[in-house]
């Protein structure tokens, strides 16, 4: 059956805009006899959460661009189109991307205000505003600075490896690839490792808050745990402009940052640091030992390792949506949409696109071995990652030290995945894993 959108003239086809030029109930009567793909798309359930390229598949190939009554806003699967907005931040805005995806509720919204003022972020400023507030981070990003981490990093990962290597069995999430990415943020920005705890939990909560389906009362724990992350931060860096150290917190004392601005892109960047770069060194790791021989190639061959995680980022990117939104009219997948749409970004389903990428649903560990990555795991322009070669850096160590450690690591068997129901991040709460211990 036609879509809704394909049957609307070009200039109705936003539905919002239709609703209140014939009304909320003609709507979603004609929704209920002529269901569209945007019914469909539910991101936060099964088969959806733990499958969602199968959906994104149909979509590409039926309604590549189509309103999603659940996000109130319209999801955008195809690779060229996802890119043509990501190189065009004029007429596609970052400034709503850190929105809440549910309304909050009054008790919510007077946690909230016990904390800092949202301000522009990295991810949610335009122009000449974004350019400000990222410029005090690009030093500490420098390839010289990154390079001199590396054998902190290695040694990280060792000393995890450690606690456990003797055990034969661990859920390898828990015990090293979550600590990891934390413990090397923490100290690159100087938290104190024991406010690694309390970091984690509200980390979580502060995603769960924005990206999540709550109820009243998560909501409500979720807002005070921003809090609590918000003047916990702010009290770092009033000790740094009395004591300053070598780290990130100190770095940034002598731009024109305000106190509001460090903690709101602080707190961010403390989440961002480590949390996807956990999701993509646990998510390879999977993908590795589901084929044992890709395992065995990478303990054979370590150069693979690099390409390895390319692929890993591609085939199953921890970021794999973000948002923007409209600032005019603009024609898109052979839509116009009218200004202040906002446009959902699936970067997941980009990077399996099959106009892009050769079996794009096959997970080859030397897709990019000869090639520079072209995936969208990390965005592209002007707000493509700040952080991403950190992440590739350490995703390739924490390889290196596991497959030089544990070579006959596999898979624990009959385990079922149970994936965060967040649209922004992708994610597993556990992943056993085995080895013959001599």
């Amino acid at each position: 059956m036609p879509t809704l959108q394909k049957l609307l003239p070009k200039k109705f086809t936003n539905l919002q805009g239709i609703e209140k030029m014939i009304g909320q109930d003609s709507i979603q009567a004609d929704k209920k006899t002529c269901p569209h793909l945007g019914q469909e798309f539910q991101p936060f359930v099964q088969p959806q959460l733990d499958d969602p390229y199968s959906f994104f598949k149909r979509a590409r190939n039926e309604e590549p661009l189509f309103y999603s009554p659940i996000l109130d806003g319209y999801v955008v699967t195809c690779y060229n189109d996802v890119l043509t907005i990501l190189k065009d931040p004029a007429r596609y805005s970052s400034a709503e991307n850190l929105k809440p995806i549910v309304q909050f509720t009054p008790e919510v919204i007077g946690v909230l205000r016990q904390g800092f003022p949202f301000v522009a972020d990295l991810v949610n400023s335009d122009g000449d505003l974004h350019k400000r507030l990222r410029a005090p981070f690009m030093k500490v990003f420098v390839p010289e600075r990154l390079q001199a981490l590396e054998d902190s990093i290695r040694a990280i990962a060792n000393r995890l490896v450690d606690n456990f290597i003797n055990d034969g069995q661990v859920d390898i999430i828990s015990q090293f690839t979550y600590p990891l990415p934390l413990e090397v943020i923490l100290t690159m920005y100087g938290v104190p490792l024991e406010m690694m705890a309390n970091i984690k939990k509200w980390c979580l909560d502060m995603t769960t808050l924005l990206s999540s389906q709550l109820t009243p009362e998560k909501q409500l724990e979720c807002a005070h745990s921003f809090v609590a992350m918000q003047h916990a931060v702010a009290g770092l860096i009033e000790e740094r402009r009395k004591t300053p150290q070598n780290d990130l917190i100190s770095d940034i004392q002598d731009s024109d940052l305000s106190m509001n601005e460090q903690v709101i892109i602080l707190c961010g960047l403390i989440l961002a640091g480590h949390k996807t770069t956990s999701h993509l060194i646990a998510s390879t790791i999977k993908l590795l030992l589901e084929q044992p021989q890709l395992w065995q190639a990478v303990c054979d061959t370590p150069s693979l390792i690099p390409a390895a995680v390319e692929e890993a980022l591609r085939y199953d990117a921890p970021v794999p949506a973000m948002i923007r939104t409209t600032t005019e009219e603009v024609s898109l997948a052979g839509v116009t949409l009218p200004q202040g749409t906002r446009l959902f970004l699936m970067y997941g389903s980009a990077n399996r696109d099959e106009n892009q990428y050769s079996n794009a649903d096959s997970f080859e560990i030397e897709r990019f071995k000869q090639t520079t990555a072209n995936h969208l795991a990390f965005g592209h322009g002007v707000h493509h990652c700040i952080g991403s070669n950190l992440a590739r850096r350490e995703g390739r160590i924490a390889l290196e030290v596991l497959s030089s450690r544990l070579p006959n690591l596999r898979l624990r068997s009959n385990q079922q995945l149970t994936y965060i129901p967040a649209l922004m991040n992708r994610s597993f709460t556990n992943l056993y894993v085995e080895w013959d211990v001599t």
